[in-house]
């Protein structure tokens, strides 16, 4: 994931979703790790119902998993996210 982050630092939020999408279809087993990258990633790139889609489908995959810590860090991420989509609202 380091090359994740320089890409974000950078703001080459293409190339990170792509590098995301092709993680994902690598490792599916950590599908809902990588829509919550997704979703995050999408709330920098101010692409909110992308993110609140894939913070969404990160929650619903990780209720299937023990994952608690990734489960709480989702549903703020999400909290987050349609904070900001309510105040960008007119």
């Amino acid at each position: 994931m380091e090359d994740f982050d320089v890409l974000t630092e950078s703001k080459d939020f293409v190339g990170a979703e792509e590098l995301l999408f092709f993680a994902m279809g690598s490792m599916p087993k950590h599908e809902s790790f990588f829509h919550f990258q997704l979703g995050r990633l999408y709330s920098r790139w101010n692409k909110m119902t992308s993110a609140v889609n894939h913070l969404n489908k990160a929650a619903e995959l990780s209720l299937g998993q023990s994952d608690e810590v990734l489960a709480v860090q989702i549903l703020a991420e999400l909290k987050n996210v349609r904070r900001m989509q309510l105040e960008q609202a007119p």
